[in-house]
Formats: C-alpha cells, sequence, structure tokens
C-alpha cells in the first residue's frame, strides 16, 4: 500500500489537461462499464478523516478532510496531484464547475481554486452557511442557516463581490441546483425556492416537510423529497405539483432520473424506483444497511454505499441487482466511480486509519480445457436479499 504524500507528475498532469481541452470524438471507456465482481488494484493510505461527499472529474479525486486539507488524487496513477490548505477545520466536501473547485471551512471561508489547486478567490462569508457551493454562469451560490440566499460575483475586478442577496423565511437546507435559467434552494420548513438570475423569486413551492437532499432536475420536471417522506416531481417553469407519493422512508440523497425511472434511497434502507410519469412505484431493492452516504451513477448503474462495509450495484434500467462487493473495512463517504476503477474509502475498524481504494473489474477465470464457460448468475457476486412489501 502506499502512502498517500503529494508528489510532482507533470507528465501526468500535463496529459489530462490536455485531454480535457481536446475534444473526443467518442467516449474511450464505456460509461456503463462498470461490472461486478470487483478486485482492489491498489489503495492509498489517508492522512486525516474525510468528511463530505468527495467530487471526481476527468480522472481526477477531490476530497476534503476535517483537519482542512483538501486533496487531489489522480486515479489512473494513484497519485497525489496537490493538497491546499484552509484556515480552518472542515465538515463539507468539495464541489466542481466547469473550470473550479470550490470548498468552504468550518470558519465559514470560501475558497475557489483552479484544476492545479491555485487559489482564486477567498472570502468569508455573511452568515452561517448550511448548504452547498457551487458556481454557476460566473456566479457563486450558497444558503445559510440565517435564511439568506447569497450570490458572489466571481468575475469582478479585484475578486468576487455580493451580487445579490434574497431572504428566505427560514434556514437554508438544500441547494443551490440549477434548472435553466433559475437556481433552486430548499428551506427546513418545506419549501423549495426558485430564483432567476437577478435573485428575484420566480415561484415557490410548500411542502410538508424540511428539504435536506438536494432537488434533481430532468427536462422540465424536478425531482425531490421531504423530511416527512413525501416525494414530490414539479414543473421546472411554474413550480405546479405534477404528482406526489408517499414512502417509508424518507429521502436522503439527490434522485437520481434515468429513462422512465426515477432512483430515490431512503431511510428505511430501500432503495424506490418510482415511475417519472405519474409517480408510482415500480419496485424497489433492500440494502444491507442504511445508505447514509451519497450513491453514484455509473453509466445505467447506480453504486450504492451503505453503512455496512459492502457496495452494491443497482440497473437503472430495471431496478434490479446486478452485484455486491464485500469490502475490507468500513466505507467512510460514497464510492465514486472514475472510469473504468469504482474508487472507495474505507476506515480501518480497529486503528481508524482511512484509504482509497481502488477496484476494477475482476477478470473471469479461463475455462477448464473442453469445458465451456457457463453464463451464471453467480458470476456476479449478487448476495439473495429477502423482499418485503413496502
Amino acid at each position: 500500500m502506499h502512502q498517500l504524500k503529494p508528489v510532482l507528475l507533470p507528465g501526468i498532469c500535463a496529459l489530462l489537461l490536455s485531454s480535457c481541452a481536446a475534444e473526443s470524438p467518442r467516449p474511450l471507456v464505456d460509461p456503463a462499464a462498470v461490472r461486478f465482481p470487483l478486485a482492489e488494484a491498489g489503495a492509498l493510505d489517508i492522512e486525516g478523516t474525510v468528511v463530505g461527499q468527495p467530487r471526481a472529474k476527468d480522472g481526477i479525486i477531490y476530497f476534503a478532510t476535517r483537519e482542512g486539507f483538501l486533496t487531489a488524487v489522480v486515479a489512473p496513477a494513484r497519485q497525489v496531484f496537490w493538497r491546499f490548505k484552509a484556515d480552518h477545520p472542515v465538515s463539507a466536501g468539495p464541489e466542481l464547475s466547469e473550470d473550479h473547485v470550490l470548498f468552504r471551512d468550518d470558519g465559514h471561508v470560501l475558497y475557489v481554486l483552479d484544476p492545479k489547486g491555485a487559489l482564486l478567490m477567498k472570502r468569508r462569508a455573511a452568515g452561517t452557511v448550511t448548504t452547498a457551493v457551487r458556481e454557476h454562469r460566473g456566479r457563486i451560490y450558497f444558503g445559510t442557516e440565517e435564511g439568506r440566499i447569497q450570490a458572489l460575483d466571481s468575475g469582478a475586478p479585484g475578486g468576487s463581490r455580493p451580487a445579490w442577496e434574497y431572504e428566505a423565511p427560514g434556514p437554508v437546507t438544500a441547494g443551490p441546483v440549477f434548472a435553466g435559467e433559475l437556481v433552486l434552494f430548499g428551506t427546513s420548513d418545506g419549501r423549495l425556492i426558485a430564483l432567476d438570475h437577478a435573485g428575484q423569486p420566480v415561484w415557490q413551492f410548500g411542502g410538508p416537510g424540511p428539504i435536506t437532499a438536494d432537488p434533481a432536475v430532468a427536462g422540465e420536471r424536478i425531482y425531490f423529497g421531504t423530511g416527512d417522506k413525501s416525494f414530490f416531481c414539479v414543473n421546472a417553469t411554474t413550480g405546479k405539483k405534477i404528482w406526489s407519493r408517499r414512502l417509508q422512508g424518507a429521502p436522503l440523497h439527490p434522485a437520481h432520473v434515468h429513462g422512465s425511472r426515477v432512483a430515490v434511497a431512503a431511510s428505511n434502507s430501500v432503495v424506490y424506483f418510482l415511475s417519472r410519469r405519474g409517480g408510482s412505484i415500480l419496485s424497489w431493492e433492500l440494502v444491507p444497511s442504511r445508505v447514509v452516504h451519497e450513491p453514484a451513477a455509473a453509466g445505467t448503474v447506480l453504486i450504492i454505499s451503505s453503512a455496512a462495509p459492502r457496495l452494491a450495484a443497482i440497473d437503472l434500467k430495471s431496478g434490479k441487482r446486478l452485484g455486491e462487493h464485500l469490502t475490507s473495512g468500513l466505507l467512510s463517504t460514497g464510492a465514486l466511480w472514475v472510469s473504468p476503477l469504482v474508487v472507495g474509502f474505507e476506515e480501518d475498524g480497529a486503528s481508524g486509519r482511512q484509504k482509497l481504494v481502488f477496484l476494477e473489474r475482476r477478470p473471469d477465470p479461463p475455462p477448464a480445457f473442453g469445458e465451456k464457460q457457463r453464463n451464471t448468475t453467480s458470476r456476479s457476486g449478487t448476495t439473495a436479499l429477502k423482499r418485503t412489501p413496502r
């Protein structure tokens, strides 16, 4: 196992950056190529404790640690690209825009870095930041516990400056999420608020419970859940309800929309598959433990990271389980799909130390001489679970 220490990677970095700039006529790797069973292909020890949900883009993994570091790791090389130290401890993970990496520390200082880790902006927020900090079309958005929704103009001469501020009726607990020209926020009193680029309210939708998971936007529809176990679909232009569905658990993470289905991970250890059109429950899949970590989409596959030491893969098209992988330790965050690798964050129960684990498809053993290779479901590594109506 390698120690997680910064190294110089000029060749790798140049290759990655040049590949990002040049357009490829077709994907080099099939985005739906994740297949179970998986095998460990390498690991890196982590210095500190990972917090929030890591992110990945263009083969680079970004994660924050409680000790105040933001680290970038090149997945193909399994080496550290760069590390950045914040002024205070950190409790939230980073966010990625088209050109920047954004994160905040527990002193409510906002940071904007370029892909090479250089600091472009640093600003203390006016209030206690309680949402993700995200960038869209040259502006940085976030919400606060005091009920303020703020937009900063990242293109202002000399650094960011306030573009506008909107007073919400209560603490802002979800968002920002972008739907065309609108920016969406959820509040602790169940309101979904849509604002335009100038900070003017366009519509509000009142739900029966707090909105803590970010809404999901797909076409002209917005999908989100509330703390009272309700799930809604509303029109993105008007905010009018299209349908609603009562679940047996509260939605914990943003929904995943694929084709005619909406996948919702809920607090009752169930992943629901709802009809995108009318909200009926098409199927559900039990998870061995609570889905405390954010699921990750890998093409047509949804990777589920639970509180148990295992990863599960579910087909977004059919809702059927495709396989499982037993990890060597408890999962600290949601796994990531960094094609062609599944990257997990594991914690050793005895020492408490964490590591990045790089998983790849385990090759099938060659068939014995004269024996035809059988196509059986056992190759997927699937563990049968008893299903009960919910």
